[in-house]
C-alpha cells in the first residue's frame, strides 16, 4: 500500500513546486495536492520519465517520477476535507498570505480523519519567540495554529527555516538589498549578526527529511537552514556579482517599526509586515536567531553560488517582477 501524503497549498506558493518535485522522487507515495479554486496549473504529473537539469553544472539527465500526484481543487468545507484526509498518513501545509486562516479547519479535519502526522505552514522565523509574535501578526496566527495542534492529539512538527532567500533578495525583502539599484539598508550594529537563510529547495529538502522521519530530536520544533551568514557577507557576494560597490544607507530600527505599524493601521498590511520583518530579523533585542546558534547549514559550502544565482534572477525580473527600485 502506498503511503498517502496530502499537500495543502496556496496555488502561487513557490515552495509548492519544489516540494512536489522532491516528493515525486520518493518511492511508494500517493500524493494529493489540495488548493482552493484556481486557474493556475499545478504540474502534478504521474510516473513518467522526463529530462531536466540537476545540480549547479547545468547538466541534463533523464529520470523517473517514482510517485504519482493528483491536484484537487476544494472549497475547504469540513466534509470535503475529512473525505480527502481519510487514510492519509501525512498532511503538509504550504499556505501563505490570507490562506493561512485555513489552517485551523485543516487541523480539525485531520484530527477527525485520523491523520497520523501534520506539518503546519511555518518555514520562516521562530514562532515560539514571543517578541517576533508581538511584531508580526502572521506569527500570532501561526502560534494559534500550534496551540490548536497541541490540543488535537495529532503528531506534528513545525519547521523553522529562517529567512527565505528568494523573497529576502527582492527590493522590499528582509535583507534590505536592492540588486537593481545596487543599494542596501544597514541597521547599525546588525551587519555582523549571523542569520539563518534557506532557499525554497532547502525548505523542500527539510520537509522531505521530516517526512522520512530523519529528524530524531525530541519536541515539535525543527530548526534548519541552507546556510548561516552575516549581512556583510551577503553584501560582499552581491558586489562581486554586480562587479561594483553598493550604496549603503543607514536604517533606523525605531523609525522602521513606527512606519511599519502605521502602514498596517492604514490598511497597507503586506507592506507593513514586510518592513516589520526587517525589524524582527535585525534588531538584536529580538534575538531571532538564538535557536540556530552553532548551525552552519546544509549548503554552507555552496551558498555563495546560490545567492549569486538569485541576484541574477532578481535583476532579470524572474524574481520580484520588473521590480522598480524607487
Amino acid at each position: 500500500m502506498p503511503r498517502k501524503i496530502v499537500i495543502v497549498a496556496t496555488p502561487t506558493s513557490p515552495l509548492l513546486l519544489q516540494l512536489l518535485h522532491a516528493l515525486q522522487h520518493e518511492a511508494g507515495l500517493e500524493i494529493t495536492v489540495l488548493t482552493r479554486q484556481t486557474s493556475i496549473s499545478i504540474p502534478a504529473s504521474g510516473s513518467d520519465s522526463h529530462s531536466h537539469s540537476h545540480g549547479h553544472n547545468g547538466t541534463t539527465s533523464e529520470h523517473h517520477h517514482a510517485s504519482e500526484a493528483t491536484h484537487i481543487q476544494t472549497d475547504f468545507s469540513e466534509s470535503e476535507l475529512q473525505a480527502y484526509f481519510k487514510g492519509v498518513d501525512t498532511v503538509i501545509c504550504t499556505l501563505t498570505g490570507s490562506d493561512l486562516h485555513l489552517s485551523g479547519p485543516l487541523v480539525d479535519a485531520a484530527a477527525a480523519a485520523g491523520v497520523k502526522f501534520f506539518i503546519p505552514s511555518e518555514y520562516g522565523l521562530d514562532t515560539s519567540n514571543s517578541k517576533i509574535r508581538d511584531l508580526l501578526p502572521p506569527y500570532r496566527t501561526r502560534f494559534e495554529i500550534q496551540e490548536k495542534l497541541r490540543a488535537s492529539g495529532l503528531e506534528w512538527k513545525a519547521i523553522y527555516s529562517g529567512i527565505g532567500l528568494e523573497d529576502a533578495m527582492k527590493t522590499d525583502g528582509l535583507m534590505g538589498v536592492d540588486a537593481l539599484w545596487a543599494s542596501v539598508v544597514v541597521f547599525p550594529g546588525s551587519e555582523k549578526l549571523k542569520v539563518a537563510v534557506s532557499s525554497t529547495e532547502d525548505v523542500a529538502r527539510s520537509i522531505i527529511e521530516v517526512v522520512r522521519g530523519e529528524d530524531k530530536k525530541v519536541g515539535n520544533e525543527v530548526y534548519t537552514c541552507g546556510f548561516m551568514c552575516t549581512l556583510e557577507e551577503v553584501i560582499a557576494v552581491v558586489e562581486k556579482e554586480l562587479e561594483k560597490d553598493v550604496d549603503r544607507y543607514e536604517g533606523n530600527l525605531k523609525g522602521a517599526e513606527k512606519e511599519a505599524t502605521e502602514r498596517m493601521k492604514r490598511g497597507y498590511f503586506d507592506g507593513g509586515v514586510a518592513l516589520m520583518g526587517r525589524v524582527a530579523v535585525w534588531d538584536l533585542n529580538v534575538d531571532a536567531w538564538g535557536s540556530w546558534k552553532g548551525q552552519q547549514g546544509k549548503d554552507a559550502d555552496k551558498w555563495e553560488g546560490g545567492l549569486r544565482k538569485v541576484v541574477k534572477q532578481v535583476r532579470s525580473g524572474d524574481i520580484g517582477g520588473d521590480g522598480c527600485g524607487c
